[in-house]
């Protein structure tokens, strides 16, 4: 008995399934001819349609996703009318084996290649094959899965003092709950007291259904590290975004990583990763005491891949990057001013080979400011210790935002002007017409804006 669809498919054919249709099947539908032209790819929508969670991940990993079709021949379909395949040019690539190249064996070169070729393959899934080949770089899918404005509650279940001024916060489900998965690079944004929302990197692989996060109290901080060292407790309830990641790793290359104090968050699932993809690496770690550091225990399994410098002044970083070998990727975390040295000296490497997080924000050279909106003409004024993000607000105008420390892009908006950009999310590219408001400021006295 047929019900009310809850995928959005049009034809639903008893025999038909996606380990026998293949990709350039020709299909006869009435007097519609039809192509098979890609898997469908799950996204997080079904996980509202069902309320659950999981569900869109269920799809993908147990194949039950359906595929789209091309119409070759426009016709009618009515009641009564028989679908049957009438030709089948590519017997062996059903939809079910383009699926597991496409999210399982990831780095199968050869085939990889093969699929970047196939004639009756959708373009959509074809480019997917295509940018594996020239940046030597696999996707995150976690980010089209998970809803990344849902809100999670969590309870910190554990807090533990992990070096000096570092605390460590494991974070649970208040409903006991399982947590979305995540690759090695992610972060996750916590919203807490008075209006703060900060963005920190998962430290450990996903273990016992918790999250492990290390905040360093910095002092001069905006708030939110203040408030986990000093107020935050064991049982407290908070709410966080699911977990999203704008430092993802390539597969298939060798990897520098660079650190300088708390910046070594992320490093740690990333090291772990390599290894489990037989993937080579060095970490390039910048502490003030190299007998005593966050993290120490569990790096020193990997002694003979790290490299310790006293400070951030001891590591010559122009020669760490002047030469490398082809398929080598560089990753950086740190300060505002740790992060910009590593970006001005890799200029010459491939954009596509050098990946920056930045969870603080660069507050020194501020400069005041005055900001028109190109949609009404309203010109603002930004003082020097003001965010763009926030002085735009303040007059009225709405922008959204997420992380508010220029690692998510959520608030990004097209400008015209000089900008001094301090995210570490867009691309040389994406630099050229837009911005991060949350962090990004003016080079002149005036920038134009368009927050439509």
């Amino acid at each position: 008995m047929f019900v009310k669809g809850g995928f959005g498919e049009n034809l639903v054919v008893t025999g038909m399934n996606e380990g026998n249709m293949c990709v350039g099947d020709i299909v006869k539908a009435g007097t519609l001819v039809l192509e098979v032209a890609q898997p469908r790819q799950p996204c997080f929508k079904l996980n509202h349609r069902f309320q659950d969670s999981e569900i869109a991940r269920f799809s993908k990993n147990n194949c039950v996703t359906g595929w789209l079709y091309r119409v070759l021949e426009e016709g009618i379909i009515k009641q009564g009318d028989t679908i049957k395949v009438t030709e089948r040019p590519y017997p062996q690539w059903t939809i079910a084996k383009v699926q597991h190249y496409l999210y399982i064996e990831t780095d199968n070169i050869e085939t990889t290649k093969q699929l970047s070729n196939l004639p009756p393959l959708a373009n959509e899934i074809k480019n997917v094959f295509k940018h594996r080949l020239d940046n030597n770089d696999v996707e995150d899918w976690s980010t089209r899965l998970v809803d990344n404005s849902t809100t999670l509650e969590m309870r910190i279940v554990k807090i533990m003092t992990d070096f000096n001024h570092v605390k460590r916060f494991y974070l649970c489900r208040t409903d006991l709950g399982s947590l979305p998965e995540f690759s090695a690079g992610a972060h996750i944004i916590l919203q807490l007291p008075k209006d703060l929302s900060r963005a920190y990197s998962l430290c450990s692989p996903l273990a016992n259904d918790t999250y492990q996060i290390a905040v360093n109290h910095a002092i001069d901080g905006r708030g939110g590290s203040k408030y986990l060292h000093t107020e935050a407790k064991v049982g407290d309830t908070l709410s966080i975004s699911a977990p999203a990641n704008f430092f993802k790793m390539a597969r298939g290359a060798h990897h520098i990583f660079i650190a300088a104090g708390i910046g070594i968050t992320p490093f740690v699932p990333m090291i772990e990763e390599a290894l489990s993809h037989n993937e080579t690496f060095e970490l390039h770690y910048c502490v003030n005491n190299i007998s005593h550091y966050a993290f120490k225990q569990q790096l020193a399994r990997y002694a003979k891949n790290i490299y310790l410098y006293n400070s951030e002044k001891t590591l010559d970083i122009s020669e760490l990057l002047n030469i490398h070998a082809r398929g080598t990727h560089v990753y950086t975390c740190g300060s505002p001013s740790f992060v910009k040295l590593i970006r001005e000296n890799s200029e010459h490497w491939s954009e596509h080979n050098v990946h920056f997080e930045n969870f603080s924000v660069e507050e020194s050279g501020n400069v005041p400011f005055v900001v028109t909106i190109k949609e009404t003409g309203q010109e603002i004024k930004v003082n020097q210790n003001t965010t763009l993000l926030d002085a735009i607000r303040n007059r009225g105008v709405v922008v959204d935002s997420s992380c508010e420390t220029g690692v998510c892009g959520r608030c990004k908006i097209a400008y015209d002007g000089e900008v001094d950009h301090r995210d570490s999310v867009l691309t040389k590219r994406e630099r050229k017409g837009y911005m991060t408001p949350c962090v990004s400021r003016a080079k002149d006295k005036k920038l134009i804006i368009s927050v439509i």
